[in-house]
């Protein structure tokens, strides 16, 4: 015969422990569980914790170390679900040293983009679009990186072909006249 216990405490609303201020982010980071890294993105992130999205995520309880170039942390999956997860930290991070990425203010945009939207208040107009040149030059460094990294796998060795051709063929369209 199965009994099912409830105790009082368990019918009351858990408290959100999440009361730290999270900065709503994009980035690419590596999860490693046990040998294997798994790439993922940081949607959102904490001093305390960072929600992540990816194809294959490690179940909850399990021991990670979530990796963004020289920077990792380690912690517990606290839950995962339809392709997310959310990584609790052992210890406290320095945040802004994870989304700092010299030279490119899109960060703080993004952030002050969701901050207005919290405050019912209009979203500050962005910087002007880049020209067709500085966009083809910007994909071409991020491709010069990418075939440098020595995380660089045959699995996306085809991806960064198909940017290499659309870097190329956004500089070919602007040498066109307007």
């Amino acid at each position: 015969m199965l009994q099912l216990a409830f105790r009082r405490r368990d019918l009351q609303p858990q408290p959100d422990n999440r009361s730290q201020t999270r900065s709503n982010v994009f980035l690419a980071a590596s999860l490693v569980a046990g040998a294997v890294p798994l790439p993922v993105r940081v949607r959102n992130l904490s001093a305390h914790g960072a929600l992540l999205d990816g194809g294959s995520l490690p179940p909850a309880g399990a021991r990670v170390r979530l990796l963004r170039g020289e920077l990792s942390a380690d912690g517990l999956v606290a839950w995962t679900a339809h392709g997310h997860a959310g990584v609790r930290f052992a210890r406290e991070i320095d945040v802004g040293a994870w989304v700092k990425r010299l030279g490119h203010p899109g960060q703080q945009r993004v952030d002050e983009a969701v901050a207005a939207l919290r405050r019912d208040q209009p979203v500050p107009d962005p910087e002007p679009s880049p020209s067709l040149n500085a966009i083809s030059a910007e994909l071409d460094s991020i491709c010069e990186r990418l075939a440098g990294s020595p995380a660089m796998t045959v699995e996306f060795a085809e991806e960064l072909v198909k940017l290499d051709a659309l870097a190329r063929a956004l500089q070919q369209r602007s040498d066109l006249p307007n």
